[in-house]
């Protein structure tokens, strides 16, 4: 069962037992409050940035053009300590082509990269973030993503 679908249940239980019992209210409150403080952030926003600052966006093609120095942030919300940037090439369906391209801690409820050319495998891919509380983790969308010939 999904962590989502955990908290669903138990917030249902809580408020089924409310209605039951006053007496076990306090506790049930206090573990869903428990259980929410163990879950990995949502992610609110990821933006790509040029050196300069300004947005990078899709082109007709739903590419996204990574230039060097290129600035990933991650927005996110709720408990977090860490944050992981992957790659894999295109065309390939096996994650054993799957790389680590940079991690970092969250600072502010944000995760920020500086993306380097020489950080990919291929110049053409799948990009996205995985944030963490600890152990538990939560994957972002998959950004398609060219590299800029420079």
């Amino acid at each position: 069962m999904n962590t989502l679908k955990k908290i669903v249940t138990i917030g249902t239980m809580v408020l089924s037992l409310t209605a039951c019992s006053s007496n076990n209210n306090d506790k049930y409150m206090t573990l869903y409050k428990e259980l929410l403080e163990q879950q990995p952030p949502d992610i609110e926003n990821i933006l790509f940035e040029d050196e300069s600052g300004n947005k990078l966006l899709e082109d007709e093609s739903g590419f996204i053009t990574i230039y060097n120095n290129t600035k990933l942030t991650a927005s996110v919300d709720g408990n977090s300590t860490d944050a992981e940037v992957y790659f894999v090439p295109s065309g390939s369906d096996n994650s054993e082509y799957q790389q680590l391209v940079t991690s970092g801690s969250i600072e502010d409820d944000k995760a920020e990269f500086i993306l380097k050319q020489e950080e990919f495998s291929d110049g053409l891919g799948y990009l996205w973030v995985v944030v963490y509380n600890n152990e538990l983790g939560r994957k972002s969308e998959e950004f398609k993503i060219s590299l800029a010939e420079e």
